[in-house]
């Protein structure tokens, strides 16, 4: 049964992410943007084998704070959005937001539904 849950992270600086282990989140703390762009890319690549037998992505979310998350490439979204899983969503840090995190959902909602629903 363990085989077939999905898992959730974050990725961010120490001081931002320490929190969320109490949610049970796999937490990967890393010191800059080289560090949050490999570590993202393995998180969201990464397999498991289910119950079944069959391969499929390892987390279904991953959390990624803005700062990087805003430096990431077109090309580094589609080797992450090859399938469905794992969603990447930008989250502000304690600076706040840069508005990043918000044009990101909104563009995946646009993608899914077809039109703007934020207006």
């Amino acid at each position: 049964m363990e085989n077939d849950l999905y898992k959730l992270a974050i990725i961010g600086t120490k001081d931002q992410i320490l929190g969320f282990t109490a949610l049970g989140m796999m937490v990967v703390a890393v010191n800059n943007f080289e560090e949050a762009r490999e570590k993202i890319l393995k998180l969201a690549l990464s397999n498991v084998e289910g119950n079944g037998g069959e391969t499929r992505r390892e987390y279904a979310i991953i959390f990624i704070m803005e700062e990087y998350a805003e430096r990431l490439t077109k090309d580094d979204y589609k080797k992450i959005n090859k399938e469905a899983l794992p969603a990447v969503i930008p989250i502000p840090g304690i600076k706040g937001t840069s508005g990043h995190g918000l044009a990101r959902v909104k563009k995946m909602v646009e993608q899914a539904v077809g039109s703007d629903i934020f207006g």
